[in-house]
């Protein structure tokens, strides 16, 4: 009798490790930025620490694998979550030309002014579902950069000092807004962009501050027009099937996480494009332009074509809905 409930109590201590084994799960986070850029080092380190701890009574886990390991492509990132090669993935909307068309109105001129601005917005207007598109997948956050500057190797010193330089952009929005600028888009990655600039095979690029300094536009442009020419927005999203089957409290810790990246991110990245903005304002060998009330007003309408465009392929009222929600943000 003893013999038969050792072998019990073995087979059922098993079965009980068995169990738990197969309830664990590690989840795939897909970054295709470097490893050692301060969004990896300062947003994405800390939240999967943070989530892997909060998480760890319920078996689940995140690793990151940054720098491109499971795929460099930035265009083919959802593609990954939704085959099954990641779980979850950084995605940019605007590198999808037409696939998400309600995103195109953060990257208007003219609109959030910082990366507080941005962020706060996209993810409050995400979470209200006023932004079609990520419907196929669960979005943990969406958070933004800070406000397009230009930034040249030629003075930029008003509106008119746009005419003609070849600045690189990504994406058809930041075309369509050199190109009402006068200027002449060059669409390439972001580490091409200091190479071409030293070569001379362009005059400079159009990029926050802090894109600027982390990919060395700044080792080879000396003048900087900050003239608020709109924000990147950066979706976070999760395979939906996945998600669907987590623990509610796994889906909760999810549901924090969103605040926790935009914090991060606000916290962090903004501070850091200020820091940037103060130094090269006290370095005589450069300058850093603000648009004039004039030339705030002729970019305005030489962009309100794009925003016209823009509009009338968004969801109907989603620029008076983001106006709203800027001025929303800015009263609290």
């Amino acid at each position: 009798m003893l013999k038969h409930t050792f072998t019990g109590l073995v087979a059922a201590l098993a079965f009980g490790i068995s169990a738990g084994a197969a309830q664990a799960r590690e989840l795939a986070f897909a970054v295709f930025i470097p490893a050692a850029s301060p969004t990896v080092q300062a947003i994405y380190e800390p939240w999967v620490e943070w989530f892997n701890e909060e998480a760890a009574a319920d078996g689940v886990s995140i690793r990151l694998y940054a720098g491109g390991t499971l795929g460099r492509n930035p265009l083919a990132q959802a593609e990954m979550v939704r085959d099954g090669v990641a779980d979850i993935t950084l995605t940019v909307p605007s590198y999808t030309p037409g696939v998400y068309p309600d995103y195109d109105i953060f990257e208007l001129p003219g609109f959030a002014n910082d990366t507080r601005e941005g962020s706060l917005a996209a993810q409050e207007m995400q979470r209200e579902g006023l932004l079609r598109g990520y419907e196929d997948f669960h979005v943990v956050a969406m958070y933004s950069s800070g406000s397009y500057m230009i930034h040249s190797r030629n003075p930029v010193a008003s509106f008119d000092d746009i005419a003609g330089q070849r600045l690189r952009v990504a994406g058809q929005i930041q075309t369509a807004v050199v190109e009402a600028l006068g200027g002449v888009p060059q669409n390439l990655g972001a580490g091409e962009m200091a190479e071409n600039i030293d070569r001379g095979l362009i005059d400079g690029a159009m990029t926050d501050a802090s894109v600027a300094r982390t990919f060395r536009v700044t080792d080879v442009t000396q003048h900087h027009y900050d003239a608020n020419l709109g924000v990147l927005v950066f979706a976070i999203v999760m395979n939906r099937a996945t998600y669907e089957g987590l623990p509610e409290r796994v889906k909760d810790l999810l549901a924090q996480s969103g605040d926790f990246i935009v914090a991060r991110q606000i916290e962090s990245y903004g501070p850091a494009i200020e820091r940037n903005l103060a130094e090269w304002e006290a370095d005589s060998a450069r300058t850093l332009t603000y648009p004039s009330d004039d030339d705030r007003a002729r970019i305005a309408a030489a962009v309100q074509p794009v925003i016209d465009q823009v509009a009338g392929a968004a969801s109907p009222g989603l620029i008076e809905a983001y106006m709203a929600k800027l001025d929303d943000i800015r009263s609290r």
